[in-house]
């Protein structure tokens, strides 16, 4: 059994997909799959829309600016258990890269 998940976090105009800058990102989105649907991937420069949960789920567009590598992990509990996680780092569209 496996769980997925992509996490959207927003960074601020002109700040770079960098760990320290990964850290004062601000959550906009987690969207939990399918068992059966496919992992997204995202290129740098799309668009996408995304509910922003900063404004009451309101849909707003959003440019990605990086994509984190894709963790795995197991349960101690239940070692047949895993979890697919993924964070994605998006800004305004008419900013960053």
């Amino acid at each position: 059994m496996a769980s997925k998940k992509v996490s959207y976090w927003y960074l601020f105009p002109g700040a770079e997909p960098t760990n320290g800058e990964r850290s004062s990102a601000e959550l906009i989105c987690e969207r939990t799959l399918q068992e059966d649907e496919a992992m997204p991937r995202h290129a740098v420069g799309d668009v996408v829309q995304l509910p922003d949960g900063r404004y009451g789920d309101e849909e707003r567009s959003f440019k990605v600016l990086s994509e984190g590598n894709l963790t795995i992990s197991r349960f101690v509990d239940d070692p047949s258990t895993m979890a697919e996680n993924l964070n994605v780092y998006v800004t305004d569209p008419d900013q960053g890269g």
